[in-house]
């Protein structure tokens, strides 16, 4: 018999499955697979090494732009208690539409931010998607928090800054050491 890699977690297999599921939702209904560009992202740190002091945000957006500590905490703050914890941090939608980053959806498509979607990922590779839809003020006006203190103090290991979703269920979307932030429009087949 030869020798063979040992089994992955199952932690980690529940979260490949999670991830790989919501990339072929996202790829089935713009009729291709998602963008190169998420495959990209490389496990940068394992877990207790050093975590990114800053994260970049790309892909649809006016301008990449990258947010350390003091760039997070200049923009309008917002606190979302989740269970007996209280996390202050920065809507997902203000970060997307600040003047430093710019969302740019296609204009010439009808409710254009209904088919956009943010992949978060985290230093660890671990991935998330949320839909712009489901945070839009004039949608599904849901609480996506980009947080950096958890009940009054800094995150600590779970890095400068991360996501937190309102109302989930299970907090699945929940990514821990924030290393960047992915913008896409979904394409409909044939296009």
């Amino acid at each position: 018999m030869k020798d063979r890699a040992p089994f992955p977690s199952p932690a980690s297999c529940l979260r490949c499955v999670a991830a790989a599921t919501a990339i072929a939702v996202l790829g089935g209904c713009a009729g291709s697979a998602p963008p190169a560009a998420m495959a990209a992202h490389a496990p940068a740190a394992a877990a207790g090494e050093n975590t990114p002091p800053a994260f970049t945000v790309s892909g649809a957006v006016g301008k990449r732009a990258s947010f350390d500590l003091a760039a997070l905490q200049a923009l309008p703050a917002t606190t979302l208690t989740v269970g007996s914890n209280s996390y202050t941090g920065v809507s997902l939608w203000t970060l997307l539409n600040d003047a430093s980053v710019g969302l740019r959806p296609d204009t010439t498509a009808r409710n254009p931010v209904l088919s956009m979607y943010a992949v978060l990922v985290g230093s660890d590779g671990y991935r998330a998607v949320v839909s712009l839809g489901e945070i839009a003020p004039e949608s599904g006006n849901r609480v996506a928090l980009v947080a950096y203190s958890l009940n009054g103090t800094p995150l600590g290991r779970n890095g400068m800054a991360r996501l937190v979703m309102a109302g989930d269920v299970k907090p699945g979307r929940s990514v821990a050491r924030l290393a960047a932030i992915e913008v896409f429009a979904a394409q409909p087949s044939g296009r």
